[in-house]
């Protein structure tokens, strides 16, 4: 049964171009919407920039320009890359959108009026690297772990305060009553030791005099909103909230898709804020790692990062997809190498899929004409039957690592079955035409859902295959079914799914 699914990735901030850590995240997210389209779901992708807040100011400043060029200026470039690499977005959002804005007031205007919003003196620690306030006991030798370069501020002002604090009891219940809300469970359980740990009221404006590149907060002049405490907002608007409510009633909740460093706004801060205004609540929120390069986190600030666009250019956007959702496991951190990656790239791709499927198609046009006529192989139907369910699973519990394993047995196997029965011996004995005909069915069709389960993941290559194999395209679950190729249709040996890797850089 088809439904509404609206995926959101945190928003990218625009402090200098993409690198393979952002892409990361916006393929993951990319993944899941593709596979609820292709299961019929009605998807909205919105991914974007958090364009305001001090880092943005200072720098644009150091640049000679001001915050709006500066923004202007670097938004292209994940545009570009998100392009590059195939990621259907459905609505690129940005912070400085007038709708977004607008939403952002309506939210903080219905936290007001539910009476949760108290004015008090800030005195502590604010990290420029992290646009976040910092207390004693978050510095490690008096400055932020993750910006260990940098020195904190301490700020003393008078602000509008959100009480965090009054929520503790009702965010640990919502756990509680919701234990898939983030995942994997672990996140979820250092999220609920830090709930538990007790919570802080936050500050959730700026002056201008500190902050002037914000959003203004019209009932409180000379005041702009916290970066984060705006920002979050944006997967609202991205649903019409205060805007177009008819569109918000059916496209919200949201699933979020966001970095395990961020998980202390997203987990914490914005649920809490939903509740103050009354909003229903994210269905889930799955906390992903980091891609790490010679083990460190690839990052803007340090300069530690692989370029997107010219890797995709290089190779295509599908193995990078491939790579990235195989071979860092979602979750969890993973090493990117460049040695790993070409390796990747010729076991699986060239010599996995591609292979599998040249084979195949070579076999059935050279010993029977086309599309095999013959009885169901059992084993090969059995493999894919389990292979679906299992897919089909961790693609719904937003598992793609998972879910793409899953589908990559049918290669695998595949493969193995050709060595172990030899279908050019059974070629040879006319005892066994019916044996061929039933296998290398069986081989095509199990190829043909191994690339719909993959779709997902490479987009194009799989479509390129399912069209070698002359299979039909749709959507609905019944597409996995298996029988979906028509016995007897024509094939034509298709080229090389992935050239060998010194053809690819030699064009």
């Amino acid at each position: 049964m088809s439904g509404s699914f609206y995926i959101t990735t945190a928003i990218d901030y625009v402090n200098g171009k993409p690198h393979l850590g952002h892409a990361y995240e916006k393929i993951g997210t990319d993944v899941l919407a593709r596979w609820h389209r292709l299961m019929g779901d009605e998807v909205f992708y919105l991914t974007g920039t958090d364009e305001h807040g001090t880092k943005v100011e200072k720098t644009a400043e150091k640049e000679g320009m001001s915050p709006q060029d500066y923004v202007d200026s670097l938004v292209p470039a994940f545009k570009a890359a998100w392009e590059a690499l195939d990621i259907s977005y459905d609505r690129f959002i940005r912070t400085t959108d007038a709708d977004h804005q607008a939403a952002a007031i309506a939210l903080l205007e219905r936290i007001r009026d539910n009476g949760y919003l108290t004015e008090q003196t800030y005195e502590g620690w604010y990290c420029d690297g992290c646009e976040a306030f910092k207390t004693d006991k978050d510095l490690v030798d008096g400055r932020c772990p993750d910006h260990p370069t940098m020195d904190p501020r301490w700020i003393e002002e008078t602000n509008l305060f959100f009480p965090l604090s009054q929520f503790q009891d009702r965010l640990l219940a919502h756990y509680d009553a919701h234990p898939e809300f983030v995942t994997p469970a672990f996140r979820r359980n250092e999220v609920l030791s830090l709930i538990r740990g007790g919570l802080v009221d936050v500050s959730i404006s700026r002056s201008r005099e500190a902050v002037s590149w914000g959003i203004d907060i019209p009932f409180r002049p000379d005041s702009v909103l916290y970066v984060w405490f705006e920002a979050l907002i944006n997967y609202l608007t991205g649903a019409g909230f205060g805007v177009d409510e008819a569109t918000f009633a059916t496209r919200w909740p949201a699933v979020h898709i966001l970095g395990k460093d961020v998980t202390r706004f997203h987990c914490v801060l914005w649920p809490a804020m939903l509740m103050a205004a009354d909003v229903q609540l994210p269905d889930r929120i799955f906390a992903h790692g980091w891609v790490l390069t010679g083990g460190e986190k690839m990052s803007k600030s340090s300069g530690i990062g692989v370029e997107p666009t010219a890797m995709a250019s290089k190779y295509g956007p599908d193995p990078v997809r491939f790579y990235l959702v195989t071979q860092v496991p979602w979750g969890k951190d993973g090493e990117f190498t460049w040695e790993r990656f070409e390796t990747t790239y010729t076991a699986f791709l060239a010599n996995g899929i591609g292979n599998l499927l040249s084979r195949s198609v070579s076999m059935a046009i050279k010993y029977l004409d086309g599309v095999p006529d013959g009885p169901t192989d059992e084993g090969l139907r059995a493999l894919c039957e389990e292979v679906v369910a299992e897919a089909t699973d961790a693609y719904e519990a937003l598992r793609i690592t998972d879910a793409a394993n899953a589908a990559w047995r049918i290669v695998r196997e595949c493969n193995e079955q050709i060595q172990a029965r030899t279908p050019w011996a059974m070629a040879k004995d006319p005892a066994k035409a019916e044996e061929l005909a039933s296998f290398l069915y069986g081989l095509l069709e199990s190829l043909r859902i191994a690339a719909l389960l993959l779709m997902p993941v490479m987009p194009r290559k799989c479509r390129q295959l399912l069209d070698a194999l002359g299979a039909p395209m749709g959507t609905g679950a019944e597409l996995l079914a298996w029988g979906g190729l028509k016995p007897g249709a024509p094939l034509e040996k298709p080229a090389p799914l992935f050239p060998r890797l010194d053809q690819l850089l030699a064009d």
